[in-house]
């Protein structure tokens, strides 16, 4: 860590330092677990190209000719309600929830696990008739 800190010359940008720093942590964490040595080497030439991979991937290269148009929608004043159930075949108990919003009050919401019913559309319904109540 001396090393790494204070006499690695040239210095090391801040993600290098900290995929080294991780690397180092799961090389660790194979040692303890599993028994297995990693090459300190090794090691470091992972977390070097991993930071390498990792700083080019957050560079920005859109084209403003390619650049995809983004439409919105205009927002309509009112309530809104999302209602959801989740069903499985095998289970015995489904999920059911729903999310109220109305603009200037904080949102209501509900989620609950019930009896699974015979199908996802009933799940689907049950679901919606709890919203409504």
């Amino acid at each position: 860590m001396d090393y790494l800190f204070w006499r690695v010359l040239p210095q090391m940008s801040d993600h290098q330092f900290v995929w080294i720093l991780w690397y180092i942590w799961k090389a660790r964490n194979c040692k303890v677990s599993s028994n297995l040595d990693i090459d300190a080497r090794d090691t470091l030439k992972l977390a070097e190209t991993e930071s390498t991979l990792w700083a080019a991937a957050q560079e920005l290269n859109i084209q403003p000719s390619i650049a995809p148009q983004v439409h919105t929608l205009p927002t309509i004043p009112g309530r809104w309600c999302f209602v959801d159930g989740s069903w499985k075949d095998k289970d015995s108990f489904s999920g059911q929830g729903w999310i109220s919003t109305l603009e200037g009050f904080q949102s209501l919401m509900g989620a609950r696990n019930v009896r699974a019913t015979m199908s996802p559309l009933n799940s689907e319904v049950e679901a919606l008739i709890w919203a409504m109540e």
